[in-house]
């Protein structure tokens, strides 16, 4: 009997300590594979090299760019230029890539087919993501690549939770300004010469509007604008491309009169920061909505010394949590300072 009691005790605690081992490495378990479209990724990537400079953005901003091991040229953001360029999107160095021990190639559409195949041959998976048109893609998009960095599960809420993070910032600086109204125009030169915008739909035109000022151009349905438009919309604020912009505007008759262009209420924000959904869009509707409604609130400060009004309440630098409310207002508020460069014209470049 006792021995029957013996064997049956072993078996128990065998059971047991399968159990248990079984609930400590779970943790992982049905993590890997990933699969997203056709191509499936079979373990956790160790070392990635990311093409795409919106790809890279989101990437950075959902916490895995600590993987990243080399990035696309047009990566050329400066919290990603730590990490080594292997050239082009469409045509990359593979010998550099494989020289990282690179595990997966995080591409865009324009990834040529020869340097696609040439990775394959080296056993380092490829996979490609396109630009998102709206916020739903956007949302997808933070979804599948958490997932195939970090695991359909892990992984797969990083990014979820990091585009709520997102979206939830962005909405906090518009509330913030709530209450007061401005209105914007962002303009833009094609290569055909034509004054654009972000036509109406458009998730450039959505994150425009998370500055909490009102676009003149919201129900633009295209990108060409009528200058006539622009003059009878008179935004308080004009943001643009280049330095081509402003010398349009001067130079045309009609619009060298626009209270914004006179008055310096003007800024330089580029193009691609719209088109970069992470980090650099979070950086830009702050720094858009600072221009507007803190820094034209104090008239007595220089551009070093710029000062929330306390009408407006206090936008929250992106990289700083928001302070509690104190039960009695403190008469000294906090003060952000940025330092501006100026073009020939006085206006502000970022």
């Amino acid at each position: 009997m006792k021995k029957i009691l013996s064997v049956i005790l072993a078996v128990l605690i065998l059971s047991s300590c399968a159990v248990l081992f079984s609930a400590c490495s779970g943790s992982k378990s049905g993590e890997y594979p990933v699969t997203i479209g056709d191509i499936t990724v079979k373990s956790e990537p160790k070392n990635i090299v990311v093409l795409n400079d919106n790809l890279a953005d989101i990437i950075s901003y959902i916490g895995y760019d600590v993987k990243m091991v080399g990035r696309g040229i047009a990566c050329d953001q400066d919290f990603l230029k730590v990490v080594p360029s292997v050239g082009s999107a469409d045509n990359p160095s593979i010998d550099t890539i494989q020289s990282y021990e690179t595990d997966l190639v995080i591409a865009d559409n324009t990834l040529n087919e020869k340097s696609r195949a040439k990775l394959e041959e080296a056993g380092i998976t490829v996979i490609s993501f396109e630009t998102p048109n709206s916020f739903e893609e956007l949302e997808t998009l933070y979804v599948n690549l958490g997932t195939v960095l970090g695991g359909n599960v892990t992984g797969s809420e990083k990014g979820a939770e990091g585009y709520e993070d997102l979206i939830s910032t962005l909405a906090s600086f518009k509330k913030a300004v709530s209450g007061v109204i401005k209105t914007v125009a962002y303009l833009y030169i094609e290569q055909n010469g034509q004054l654009c915008t972000f036509p109406a739909g458009s998730i450039q035109a959505e994150i425009l509007s998370y500055t909490g000022a009102l676009n003149i151009f919201a129900n633009e349905e295209t990108e060409v604008i009528d200058p006539a438009q622009l003059k009878m919309g008179t935004p308080t604020y004009i943001f643009y491309d280049s330095e081509d912009v402003p010398g349009y505007l001067r130079n045309d008759e009609s619009l060298s009169t626009l209270s914004a262009l006179n008055s310096e209420r003007t800024a330089m924000i580029p193009l691609k920061s719209f088109y970069r959904m992470g980090t650099t869009m979070e950086d830009t509707v702050f720094n858009m909505t600072n221009i507007m409604f803190v820094q034209s609130e104090t008239e007595a400060a220089t551009p070093d010394e710029v000062a929330p009004s306390e009408t407006l309440g206090e936008l929250t630098p992106p990289d700083e949590e928001p302070e509690e409310e104190e039960e009695e207002d403190s008469e000294d508020g906090d003060s952000y300072a940025y330092n501006y460069t100026y073009d020939e014209y006085g206006n502000i470049i970022y």
